[in-house]
């Protein structure tokens, strides 16, 4: 994707103090509709620019890295079998990970 990951993800601040990741518009019009998520293995600890996910669209197949890093407090299971979610307009349904920053 680039060295411009943040440019692909909305970030919302939970009342908890941790961040909820979610695929945005811009992030939606790269890959098309999306037919196939997988995350990337061992989702624990994440570094700025380590891989998050990897989505197969209608348009092309890429890797999205994160756009923070922290510890990765929940994962977004419904969209290994719902993928079409993340090309929602609700952020209930595109979000990716929740992340506490450590």
């Amino acid at each position: 994707m680039g060295n411009n990951e943040q440019d692909y993800f909305w970030q919302d601040q939970l009342a908890n103090g941790h961040t909820l990741i979610g695929l945005n518009e811009k992030g939606q019009e790269e890959i098309g509709t999306a037919a196939f998520v997988d995350f990337a293995p061992n989702l624990k600890n994440v570094q700025l620019g380590d891989p998050l996910v990897a989505i197969e669209g209608s348009k092309v197949v890429t890797q999205f890295d994160t756009p923070l890093a922290g510890k990765v407090v929940q994962i977004n299971q419904d969209l290994l079998e719902h993928p079409e979610n993340l090309n929602s307009s609700d952020h209930q349904a595109t979000w990716i990970v929740e992340l506490a920053e450590e």
